[in-house]
């Protein structure tokens, strides 16, 4: 894992992260199905994910993030899976995109997804999930644990819907001295916190641990972004990760994000890295021919 030394050095000059996982794998011809998503694609065939992440390497990606957002212990249960499983998918979700970015320097962010991900219900665009402090820092500790025994080069804590989890999360990450992370939240068309908090008390609440490293938003309109990254200099002076969605819709009835596009990432992200992004991706309905854009802009 890296130290906050040189996690702050690598990102002094705006470093592309790469996009949607689901979007990419879409690209390559996988349906995805089933709410496991592409935890499911992990377990049936690895090398997709492995392909899915080098083409992002070599679209120019600095960073590639883990399919390891949608696993957890109690969602693999639920699944019929064992816990066992889960903690393998983890470690195994690492271990591929280590191979994709063999031989270059683009690192290796582990997704840590919010609880709400494992309700297949849209609740991390919620939040407000009726579980307390301690029921989602116990949650996000295990999960945790395993990743971090796996040595990804960061954690990459993302689409965070609600404060109170931001909370439990940085009280998990104290468990974890050597863990090194950037938080990102998902906020709705007001700028707020799906759960109703602003942008503003979420970001104080993840400047606090030692652990993270870097706040932004992720999930979310890039027209939205602007103001968030304001919003968050307001309380932090940490480095700014953006990933934003391509600027489409998305349709519940096919599983697909219709009419999305790089060009409004390219588009928004000069002025992004004037306002002090040094992390900037795609998120949903963006793949390895939108990041190529972007790289080549930034």
């Amino acid at each position: 894992m890296l130290t906050r030394e040189e996690f702050l050095a690598r990102v002094r000059i705006p470093l592309a992260i790469d996009g949607g996982m689901s979007t990419e794998l879409e690209q390559q011809g996988c349906r995805l199905e089933g709410s496991l998503w592409t935890a499911q694609a992990l377990l049936d065939d690895p090398a997709l994910i492995e392909s899915a992440h080098k083409a992002y390497v070599d679209a120019g990606a600095g960073v590639v993030i883990t399919a390891s957002y949608q696993i957890s212990r109690a969602g693999f249960v639920e699944n019929g899976h064992s816990a066992e499983d889960a903690d393998r998918a983890l470690r195994a979700s690492i271990d591929v995109a280590r191979k994709a970015v063999a031989g270059t320097d683009t690192l290796v962010a582990a997704s840590v997804g919010p609880y709400g991900a494992i309700l297949h219900d849209g609740s991390e665009y919620k939040g407000n999930y009726g579980k307390t402090l301690e029921e989602l820092r116990a949650f996000h500790a295990e999960r945790l644990a395993v990743l971090l025994s796996a040595n990804p080069d960061l954690l990459a804590i993302e689409t965070i819907p609600d404060a109170l989890e931001a909370e439990a999360l940085v009280a998990a990450l104290a468990e974890f001295p050597e863990a090194i992370a950037w938080m990102s939240f998902s906020i709705g068309p007001d700028g707020k916190l799906w759960a109703g908090q602003s942008l503003a008390e979420a970001a104080r609440i993840a400047a606090a641990s030692p652990a993270i490293a870097a706040i932004g938003v992720n999930c979310v309109d890039p027209a939205l972004v602007s103001a968030a990254i304001a919003e968050i200099r307001t309380v932090t002076d940490l480095p700014v990760v953006i990933y934003a969605n391509g600027g489409g819709t998305w349709n519940p009835e096919t599983g697909l994000w219709e009419n999305a596009a790089a060009e409004a990432l390219v588009a928004y992200s000069a002025e992004w890295v004037k306002q002090g992004a040094s992390l900037i991706g795609g998120c949903c309905g963006t793949h390895a021919g939108d990041i190529r854009q972007l790289a080549a802009a930034l």
